[in-house]
């Protein structure tokens, strides 16, 4: 009897890992990418970029600044080397989520993003750091949140 049970316990409790390994995360359904993925520019010289949203078909994400749940934000990571960094985040729509009024996006958005290259900035080849943050969610259900990296070449005169 306890061999059965030990045994029951045993196939409940890889079932329940396989269950967990095959869920989906926000990862999963939503896609970034920026262009242009190198950008050229001396110091003191504005740059510009811009960051492709793409979410999966039954999707949707929170539109940025939305303060329900968590919306579509676009950081630059630690030792990010551009100054006066901006972004311009899609509009969205007006929806309904839970009984809750908030906006959304989905499809494929893009957020405008700029930044000013620092007086200091040495000549050479640069790597810039970004991720979006994203929280999916279909008509039942929010998946787990993700940061999405990018990443970009800077190339200072």
């Amino acid at each position: 009897m306890r061999k059965i049970l030990l045994l029951t316990l045993v196939v409940c409790a890889l079932g329940a890992g396989l269950a967990l390994g095959a869920m989906k995360g926000s990862a999963d359904v939503v896609k970034v990418s920026a262009t242009p993925t190198t950008l050229n520019a001396a110091p003191g010289e504005e740059v510009a970029f811009a960051v492709k949203v793409d979410i999966q078909n039954t999707w949707h994400l929170y539109a940025h600044g939305d303060t329900t749940f968590i919306g579509l934000d676009l950081v630059p990571d630690e030792g990010f080397v551009l100054a006066d960094f901006a972004a311009v985040y899609p509009e969205g729509h007006e929806g309904e989520f839970f009984g809750e009024k908030v906006v959304m996006i989905s499809g494929k958005e893009t957020i405008e993003a700029s930044a000013v290259v620092p007086q200091d900035l040495k000549p050479g080849v640069h790597e810039l750091e970004l991720s979006v943050t994203v929280q999916a969610c279909d008509d039942k259900t929010c998946l787990a949140p993700a940061d999405l990296p990018i990443k970009l070449k800077l190339t200072v005169k």
